[in-house]
């Protein structure tokens, strides 16, 4: 269980997802609401009833669109994709839905002109929770497989037909260049495993004398790829450029694809977005 809670999973989805998420949550709930009318709604009567139960689906798809835009910012280091799992993942979808409980209760009582009764929802919201609890894990549960599934077997399919790329012929040292025109790392580009954007620099990962080192450019990833990319390089994430000399296989997990690189345990995340032309080029 532990392994399975700790496992990688996306933190961040395309935009056309997210909206489907936000907007398909509160087009369910409304329908359910009308539909099957739970906690007591069936007897309830008033002359705007449907329209009130309607206006829930708004409460809640205009909730996770606000919390999904104010939670993160304010702890970032908690929400990095190299970090989020399947666990967090739960906790957060909680953390929303418990605030989302909130906000539906304050519509209920700003809706009837009642003072907001903190007692009422104190003993609504384990009631609530209970309920939503099992969906809310079921559905992270399901996203989880389905998702491994698909990177799995692609890693298989990509490793199947992988082509070892041959560095383009570079008989001369490349010069990589800080932001004020300065040499900071002068080497063969063949030597040279990874590059990786962390804020305002740029951490180029290379051989030297045989070992792996670490060096540190203040620059932009965009300005080193334009000097790299002639010689073998692709952006494979926004925050990373690979050699593809260097990559010796592919794996997959839930987030996506993993590139692994010769003379270093690191390996180089894919971006979604980018996985076709990625797998295109080593194949």
């Amino acid at each position: 269980m532990l392994d399975f809670l700790t496992a990688p999973y996306p933190l961040r989805k395309s935009t056309a997802s997210e909206w489907t998420y936000i907007l398909g949550t509160g087009v369910f709930a409304a329908v359910f609401l009308i539909v099957f009318q739970p906690f007591g709604t069936r007897e309830f009567q008033h002359e705007y009833k449907y329209l009130f139960l309607a206006g829930y689906g708004v409460v809640i798809s205009i909730t996770i669109f606000l919390l999904n835009r104010i939670i993160p910012p304010l702890i970032p280091k908690v929400f990095t994709e190299e970090q989020w799992t399947v666990g967090k993942h739960i906790l957060f979808l909680i953390l929303v839905f418990s605030l989302v409980f909130f906000a539906c209760y304050v519509y209920k009582d700003v809706f009837f002109g009642r003072p907001i009764s903190w007692q009422g929802f104190i003993g609504f919201f384990p009631v609530a929770l209970s309920v939503a609890i099992f969906p809310i894990a079921g559905l992270v549960v399901g996203d989880y497989i389905l998702r491994l599934k698909r990177y799995t077997k692609g890693a298989e399919d990509a490793n199947q037909h992988f082509v070892k790329k041959e560095q383009k012929e570079v008989a001369a040292n490349v010069a990589l260049l800080d932001e004020n025109g300065k040499t900071v790392l002068e080497t063969l580009p063949s030597l040279i495993r990874f590059l990786r954007a962390a804020d305002n620099y740029v951490e180029v990962h290379h051989l030297q004398e045989g070992q792996p080192a670490r060096t540190v450019i203040r620059n932009s990833l965009s300005r080193l790829e334009k000097t790299l990319s002639p010689t073998g390089f692709i952006r494979c994430h926004r925050s990373f450029l690979v050699n593809l000399s260097s990559v010796k296989k592919v794996s997959g997990n839930a987030q996506g694809y993993r590139l692994h690189l010769a003379d270093t345990e690191q390996s180089v995340p894919v971006a979604r977005g980018r996985s076709t032309e990625v797998l295109a080029q080593l194949q």
